[in-house]
């Protein structure tokens, strides 16, 4: 097909463009569950999610995101990010498919004893044992962990 192809009065060109979405939901809570902290935030799709991505999309790459970090990083997002500032947790999240385009992963980190954290930042990793390839990174206001609080993770990534 001739890419220089002139559209008749009428036709339409096709606008398709794939873009990935980022949308946190935090919920800080006492170890009854109560619920004593809640919040929402936007993520940066990073680089190297975005290349990883595309790997998946033709078979490259089979190693899928599984994994949620959270750290007390707190300098803005940047595309070029490949790791949270100052991660803290890392572990494997529950992977679920929502309508509508949408990835979700979810988490709750639980905190003991000797651990007391300003939790203020979090993302999506290829790897639970650290390292791996980071897709997204989230920043916010430092929420404060310790023994008698649990942190859940919400991240849900939408195909627009």
């Amino acid at each position: 097909m001739d890419g220089n192809k002139k559209f008749k009065e009428g036709e339409e060109k096709m606008k398709d463009k794939i873009t990935l979405k980022g949308h946190g939901y935090f919920e800080l809570r006492r170890k009854d569950g109560t619920v004593v902290d809640r919040w929402e935030c936007s993520n940066t799709i990073v680089s190297t999610g975005k290349e990883r991505t595309a790997k998946l999309l033709n078979g490259i790459s089979v190693v899928s995101f599984d994994t949620i970090a959270i750290g007390t990083g707190d300098t803005t997002p940047l595309i070029g990010d490949t790791a949270l500032e100052v991660e803290v947790a890392r572990a494997v999240a529950s992977l679920a498919y929502e309508a509508s385009n949408k990835a979700t992963f979810t988490h709750t980190f639980i905190f003991y004893s000797a651990e007391a954290w300003a939790i203020t930042e979090a993302g999506v990793f290829t790897s639970e044992s650290g390292g791996g390839t980071m897709l997204d990174r989230f920043t916010f206001e430092a929420k404060n962990v310790e023994a008698g609080t649990d942190l859940y993770c919400k991240i849900t990534i939408t195909v627009a």
